[in-house]
């Protein structure tokens, strides 16, 4: 079976669950527990979507980019919300993330219109280098996510509420910045 047809199984399989579902398959992947039909790196990036599809946001399952021929780009998917449309990365490592995956994809950003935003969601932590790296590369195009603060929101089904917090710190800050989520903020 192609990736294609295979996204679109994962697709279907997503397509089914509920909050709950979406939860139970996530608490899973914290624990390193992994249903065999999902291979690594692919679940979290379903299950993403399909929260925030859960919460009203309109997405674009994971696709790659090509042009004549040559693969150009895997994006692991897109979320439209409020008229904010934002590439989003997914990253299932016990390690942290390093600065090579901030630099993909501000990369990507590169290629997209300027009103673009990226979000990297790891089930970890983001790497001290990978945070310096999002600090000397402006603007702050790109929201960060890590997994205690993942799992809150996926938990409380606050993903937008996040979103929307953390693209309104980097306008007015002008940088991105990890933390919790804070109820009074959202």
């Amino acid at each position: 079976m192609t990736d294609e047809g295979r996204g679109g199984e994962y697709q279907r399989r997503v397509l089914a669950l509920d909050h709950s579902g979406v939860l139970e398959l996530w608490q899973g992947l914290r624990a390193g527990v992994s249903p065999p039909e999902w291979p690594a790196g692919v679940l979290l990036e379903y299950l993403l979507l399909r929260a925030f599809q859960l919460e009203g946001a309109e997405v674009t399952w994971p696709y790659r980019v090509y042009r004549d021929g040559v693969l150009l780009e895997q994006i692991d998917g897109v979320v439209y919300f409020d008229g904010v449309s934002c590439l989003v990365e997914c990253k299932d490592m016990t390690r942290p993330v390093d600065t090579s995956t901030i630099v993909k994809l501000k990369s990507q950003l590169l290629r997209r219109p300027r009103t673009t935003i990226g979000a990297l969601f790891c089930t970890g932590e983001v790497s001290e280098a990978a945070s310096s790296v999002m600090n000397m590369l402006p603007p702050p195009d790109v929201l960060l996510w890590e997994g205690e603060e993942l799992e809150q929101a996926l938990r409380e089904q606050r993903l937008l509420a996040g979103m929307r917090r953390k693209l309104r710190h980097a306008v007015e800050m002008g940088f991105a910045e990890v933390k919790p989520l804070d109820r009074g903020n959202a």
